[in-house]
């Protein structure tokens, strides 16, 4: 494994810490939160006072955590010595402007893969929280399917490619996680809005955001819907992305922008919405 698989796996267990012991994943209890300083992605999350129903995974997820950590202190002396030997790519005229690629297209090339395989129904990948009773193993195909994507990045031989930095990993890894965990939730939020804007049913623009019709309709079989939703899922890669695309922006404007404003923090990047056209994000912010 290497340090950048180890500090992800890192920062997906710490971030399934906190979505164990709060099922509105990064939301403040009323009055018993805390703010924990993680030294991982530089931002502190919350965390509630545990209930004995956890503390076998509390205490499984801390031996993960302190082997990861040995594992990465070891291995620390080879991997720099390593980068230092590679030849530094990237753009060299983004470079000196300072400006680093956005994170936003490798974060929704990994929704949309769990997208994909969440269609398959495979039941030997945990990815859906509708079908697994293991948040863990979720978390852990999720963190996943993010470190290979950053380990694809940052070992492309093309001198057009920056590698992303430790804290951009992080973010990714915490994105794709939390979008992963909050799935089914954050669909239910974009088939309601999708929904309540007259425009995208009267000019059949629902697939745009990653929507079946069928979905906005409230006498759908749920069986039949979700079989059909899958199979476009599969069969249809704009479908796809589009729906990648809305579940993320939904997850960084109702979860991400919010807290981290809240704590005074922020990530690689920022958070802001900037991949969506402005009809489309209007729909996405339209709340009834």
């Amino acid at each position: 494994m290497t340090s950048t698989q180890r500090l992800s796996t890192l920062l997906s267990l710490t971030i399934i810490w906190s979505v164990l012991t709060n099922t509105n994943g990064f939301s403040i209890p009323p009055s018993t939160a805390s703010v924990a300083k993680v030294p991982i992605n530089n931002t502190p999350l919350l965390r509630n006072d545990q209930s004995p129903a956890f503390a076998t995974t509390r205490s499984s997820l801390s031996s993960i955590m302190l082997r990861l950590s040995a594992n990465d202190t070891t291995n620390k002396t080879d991997d720099d010595d390593d980068s230092s030997k590679k030849k530094k790519k990237g753009d060299s005229i983004r470079s000196t402007t300072g400006i680093r690629p956005s994170l936003h297209p490798t974060e929704i090339n990994c929704i949309a893969e769990a997208l994909m395989l969440r269609s398959t129904n495979n039941p030997s990948i945990d990815i859906d929280v509708a079908t697994s009773s293991e948040p863990l193993q979720i978390a852990i195909t999720a963190g996943g399917i993010a470190m290979n994507a950053i380990d694809k990045r940052n070992s492309d031989k093309d001198d057009t490619s920056e590698k992303f930095t430790m804290e951009e990993s992080q973010t990714i890894s915490g994105r794709v996680v939390g979008v992963v965990m909050r799935m089914r939730e954050l669909e239910e939020v974009l088939v309601k809005r999708v929904r309540g804007v007259g425009w995208v049913k009267k000019y059949g623009e629902e697939e745009s955001f990653g929507v079946l019709r069928a979905e906005c309709n409230d006498d759908n079989n749920t069986d039949e819907l979700e079989k059909k939703l899958a199979e476009t899922i599969k069969i249809n890669p704009l479908f796809r992305m589009n729906r990648a695309e809305c579940l993320l922006g939904l997850f960084l404007d109702t979860v991400e922008r919010p807290k981290l404003e809240l704590l005074g923090e922020g990530v690689a990047g920022g958070s802001e919405v900037d991949f969506i056209d402005a009809d489309r994000l209007e729909v996405l912010r339209t709340v009834e």
